[in-house]
C-alpha cells in the first residue's frame, strides 16, 4: 500500500470532501490521506473514521503553519477542498485575508513537497459569477464561460464571494512564479450551489434552501435563481480533473438554474402529502424589502430578485466526462438524506425513498 500515489484531502470531513474521499478510496489505486483541524479529537473525527477507516488522518489548520508540511509530505496529487465558512462580516477582510492566506499555505507546502505533480483546487462559481452583484459589466444573456472572473473590487460584491476570487487570483500567481522542482499544475473547480445526499452529517450553505423549505422557516418564497450542482458530480469531476483534466483549466461545475420557487413546488409535491408544509406562495418583493432592513441575508436575497445567470458546461462535459445529475433526482436525495441524518425533522407520515418508488 506504501508504494501507492499518496492523495492528500484537505478538510476531508466537509460536505464535498468526503464524497471525494469516498470515490478514491473506491478506486484502491490511491493512499489516501485527508486534514482535519485536529486529528486527536477522538469525538469529531470519529464519523470520519468509521465511515472510512482506510483513510489517513492529520492535522492541519488553514490558519495555521503547523502541520501542512507533514500533511503534504510525499503527496503525488493535492484536494484543496478545506475553506473558510460562508458568510458575510462587516469587515470583508475578516474573510477576505484568511481566504488568501489560507490557500498560499497549503500552496507552498505543496512546492515545498517537490513531490506534488497537481493541487485540485475548489473554488466556487462566485469568482466567475455573481450575477449583477460582481459583474455589472456584463449584459443580462451573457453566458458565463471560465475567462470570466468576478469583479472583488465592486461595491456589490459580498465578501464569501470577493474572498474565493482573490484567493483563486492568489494561487494562480502564485504557480505562475514556481521553477523547477517546486512546480506543479494546478485546475481550478467552481461549482455552483452543492445539493446532494450526505456521507456524513455535513451540510452545504446550499442546504439552508431544503431546510427553510421543508420546515416551513417562511411562509412564501421569493423568486430568485437556485443555480446548483449534485456533489456527485462535483466529486467525480475532481477526481476527473486530478487525472484527465487539463492543467492550467478552471472548470465550471452547473447542472441548472432554477428558481427557488419551483424548487418549493417540486419539493411540496413529493413532501406534502407526508407530513410537511413546503410552502409555494409568491414572495411580495415588499415583504423581502422589509427583511433587508433586519437581515443582510435578506439584503443578498433582494438584490437577486430578477438576476439570472447562465454558463458554458462544455468543457465539464467533454474534459471531465461529467453529465450533471437533474433538479428531481438531486432535489429528492437531498431532501430525504437531510432527514435520514436528523437535520430535519422527520415526519410520523414519511416514507423512505425506496417505498415511494415503490408505490
Amino acid at each position: 500500500m506504501s508504494e501507492l500515489p499518496i492523495v492528500l484531502v484537505t478538510g476531508a470531513s466537509g460536505f464535498i470532501a468526503t464524497h471525494v474521499v469516498s470515490i478514491l478510496l473506491a478506486e484502491k489505486k490511491y493512499r489516501v490521506r485527508g486534514t482535519v483541524r485536529d486529528a486527536n479529537n477522538e469525538k469529531s473525527t470519529k464519523p470520519l473514521k468509521d465511515a472510512f477507516p482506510e483513510l489517513e488522518l492529520v492535522s492541519a489548520d488553514l490558519n495555521k503553519d503547523d502541520g501542512w508540511k507533514e500533511a503534504v509530505a510525499g503527496c503525488t496529487y493535492v484536494h484543496h477542498l478545506a475553506s473558510h465558512p460562508f458568510e458575510n462580516p462587516r469587515d470583508r477582510n475578516e474573510l477576505i485575508r484568511p481566504a488568501v492566506d489560507g490557500t498560499k499555505r497549503v500552496l507552498e507546502a505543496c512546492a515545498e513537497a517537490g513531490t506534488v505533480k497537481r493541487v485540485i483546487l475548489t473554488s466556487s462559481i462566485a469568482a466567475i459569477s455573481t450575477g449583477y452583484l460582481g459583474n455589472e459589466d456584463k449584459p443580462h444573456d451573457h453566458v458565463y464561460t471560465p475567462d470570466d472572473w468576478t469583479n472583488p473590487d465592486s461595491q456589490r460584491c459580498p465578501a464569501y464571494e470577493a474572498s474565493k476570487t482573490y484567493a483563486e487570483k492568489a494561487a494562480w500567481e502564485f504557480v505562475e512564479k514556481l521553477e523547477g522542482e517546486k512546480k506543479f499544475e494546478l485546475v481550478t473547480i467552481h461549482p455552483a450551489g452543492v445539493f446532494g445526499p450526505l456521507i456524513l452529517p455535513r451540510t452545504s450553505v446550499s442546504h439552508i434552501f431544503f431546510e427553510t423549505l421543508l420546515t416551513r422557516k417562511m411562509s412564501s418564497v421569493p423568486d430568485i435563481m437556485v443555480p446548483f450542482v449534485d456533489v456527485r458530480d462535483v466529486s467525480k469531476a475532481h477526481v476527473a480533473a486530478m487525472t484527465k483534466g487539463i492543467s492550467g483549466q478552471r472548470y465550471i461545475l452547473w447542472s441548472e438554474s432554477p428558481s427557488l420557487r419551483t424548487l418549493a413546488h417540486i419539493l411540496a409535491e413529493e413532501f406534502n402529502p407526508q407530513g410537511y408544509r413546503v410552502p409555494v406562495a409568491n414572495m411580495w418583493k415588499m415583504t423581502l424589502w422589509i427583511g433587508t432592513l433586519f437581515s443582510a441575508q435578506a439584503k443578498i436575497i433582494y438584490n437577486l430578485l430578477g438576476c439570472h445567470v447562465t454558463c458554458d458546461i462544455s468543457k465539464m462535459k467533454e474534459d471531465l466526462g461529467i453529465e450533471p445529475i437533474g433538479l428531481k433526482e438531486c432535489s429528492f436525495d437531498s431532501a430525504y438524506s437531510l432527514i435520514e441524518h436528523g437535520i430535519i425533522p422527520k415526519m410520523a407520515g414519511l416514507k423512505s425513498r425506496e417505498k415511494k418508488e415503490e408505490e
